[in-house]
Formats: C-alpha cells, structure tokens, sequence
C-alpha cells in the first residue's frame, strides 16, 4: 500500500484473521488460532489460556460479549454514520466485490473488514479516496468498539483482539 494512506500498516491476511476471530468460534477455530499464535505473537497469551477454558468457555464468552450486546461488532451500534449508507448499500458493495454474507449483517465488523481486505487488495493507486472513506469509517467506530472488548471481556483472546483493532484502527496511528 501507498505510504501516504491512512492504514498503510494494514496487512490483508490480519484483517481476515480479525474478521474470522469475530465469528462464532468453532474447533476450527482454537485449531487455527495454536497455528496463528506462531506468526502473531499477539495470540500467544490467548492461546494458552483457551487451551485451559476450552471451547465451551471460548463460545459462552464470545455469545456473553458479542451475541447479547455488551460490546456488539456492528457499525450501527456504534455510530450513525454506517459505511456506504447503510446495510442495503454495504450489500451491494459486497456483492459487486464477490463477498458473501454468510449469515452476517451487512454493517457487522467481520464483513466490514473482509470488504477492507479485499479493498487492499485492489489497485488502490486508481481508487485511494475510496479507501479513505473506508479507513475513516472504520477508525470513527472500530476504536471505541475494541475498548468496550478489552474492558468488558473476561477471556484473554477478546482483551487481546481489542487491543490489536484499537491499535490498528487508531486515528492515532494514521501517517497521513
């Protein structure tokens, strides 16, 4: 990515991890996430404590934070201001780009930063504006979200994916 875009620390696989990591966790899940762990020293301290508390500790916490609404992942809840207008426009949009829902809301964080992901991927030197108004979006909600994370979980793995949005998604951290 350009250097002088908002996000350039971006890395397309990190945002599909992040993206997977807001999902209903599943054994697929705990399996990939011992893999992760080796690249993402972030997951390390995560990992180890889901190999105590197992994957039914990991689903009731993740149903307890982001099922119930204690720190939900959707756009909406965060700010009025959705991406693209709205979730009929974010359907569009994912559609155009070839993503499927898979039984998310359109505004859900996870689809958001696949539709990022996949923005990444593309040549941004034709569409950098396009990309601002995606990093914009997501530093205006993403940052107040991973808080709620890291205050209000009790599992090390979601304090862990707070801190790394919070970090990623920053205004702070922009080099603009």
């Amino acid at each position: 990515m350009v250097n002088d875009l908002p996000g350039d620390e971006l890395d397309v696989d990190e945002l599909c991890i992040l993206s997977g990591l807001l999902s209903p966790p599943t054994q697929e899940t705990v399996d990939a996430l011992e893999e992760m762990a080796r690249g993402w020293a972030w997951l390390s301290p995560a990992v180890m404590e889901i190999r105590h508390l197992g994957l039914p500790a990991l689903r009731r916490e993740y149903d307890r934070l982001l099922v119930t609404d204690d720190c939900p992942a959707r756009e909406s809840a965060w700010s009025s201001q959705v991406l693209a207008g709205g979730g009929a426009n974010l359907e569009r949009l994912y559609r155009q780009a070839g993503i499927s829902l898979q039984g998310r809301e359109p505004d859900s964080l996870a689809m958001e930063l696949i539709y990022a992901a996949w923005y990444l991927e593309q040549d941004l030197s034709n569409a950098p504006a396009g990309w601002r108004v995606i990093w914009h979006h997501l530093s205006g909600w993403v940052p107040p979200f991973a808080r709620c994370l890291q205050s209000h979980a009790q599992v090390e793995l979601y304090r862990a994916l707070g801190a790394r949005l919070e970090m990623l998604f920053s205004e702070r951290n922009t080099r603009h």
